[in-house]
């Protein structure tokens, strides 16, 4: 099968054969019901569907009959270690295309289907959501990269030796960012480096600065400290796509809000506003995310 072909949407059959890797982490142990809710979503795009768990040793009833696989593991290496014991589950060579998730993300929040055949991603080898360009500090320049809570790998990446050396190569490293300098960045730069093409449905490195207008809805006199970090951080670049220009992955097609947008709020969000929303513009059990931020802070 060609992986440049945008295949018609019409059921299971019509599209391509996709294997789904999903990793979870829970500080419980458990599976929250946003992860539920996830994992039963993916099913019906994945004649494969691998659960891995840093930390849970044990499916919860409500998946037992909807995953195929499930590793449970110890708590180390992050999601790229997990990722990487799912793949072993895995015959690369039976799937069209697989695809590597994690629960950082409340969604999908709307159908998932038009993101597997979107024509900006269509053509990929390597694609996902959201392409940034932020380094991990200021005094890194800045590197194109897909975001790694949701990227797929298609046939011809999957048949190539880049897929063994990169994996390979995966193992624990001391901190989360040396993971994501040398895994979650270094995944995209290799790729490119050895002639596959890199996409994504929202491209924060060919998107236009975020405006004063884009942001003043945000802003409230009663929040002044909040909305004062939210105009000086916009005004930056680059900056993180997925908590701060929210609204635009929603307009680009991509069915998922950071867990980290309600959890940190790094840049002053407001987060009435995204709530509002998601209400208006999503079928989405709002219920999941508050639930979660209940338990979890």
């Amino acid at each position: 099968m060609n992986d440049a072909t945008i295949l018609p949407l019409r059921s299971p059959a019509a599209r391509r054969r996709r294997a789904i890797v999903f990793a979870h982490f829970d500080p419980d142990g458990g599976f929250d019901p946003h992860v539920v809710h996830a994992v039963t979503s993916y099913r019906p795009f994945a004649d494969r569907l691998v659960v891995v768990s840093n930390g849970s040793h044990r499916l919860p009833a409500e998946l037992t009959g909807i995953v195929d696989d499930f590793v449970p593991r110890s708590n180390e290496g992050y999601d790229f270690c997990a990722w990487k014991d799912g793949l072993a589950k895995l015959d690369r060579g039976a799937y069209d295309e697989i695809i590597c998730v994690n629960d950082s993300v409340y969604g999908p929040l709307f159908d998932l289907a038009p993101a597997f055949n979107h024509p900006r991603t269509a053509a990929a080898d390597l694609w996902g959501m959201v392409v940034s360009d932020q380094p991990t500090s200021r005094a890194m320049p800045r590197q194109r990269h897909l975001q790694s809570w949701f990227f797929g790998m298609r046939r011809r990446l999957l048949e190539s030796s880049w897929y063994d050396r990169f994996w390979s190569g995966v193992r624990p490293l001391a901190t989360k960012r040396d993971v994501i300098e040398r895994f979650e960045i270094g995944l995209s730069a290799s790729a490119i480096e050895a002639g596959f093409t890199v996409a994504g449905l929202y491209d924060a490195s060919t998107a236009s600065q975020v405006s004063l207008r884009e942001v003043l809805p945000q802003v409230s006199l009663l929040a002044p400290r909040r909305s004062w970090r939210l105009v000086r951080k916009s005004r930056r670049t680059p900056h993180n796509p997925s908590e701060l220009v929210w609204w635009r992955l929603l307009e680009a097609g991509v069915p998922y809000v950071k867990v980290g947008l309600f959890r940190v709020n790094h840049y002053g969000i407001d987060l009435g506003r995204v709530v509002a929303a998601l209400g208006r513009t999503t079928p989405y059990d709002l219920g999941l995310i508050h639930r979660h931020l209940t338990r979890c802070g």
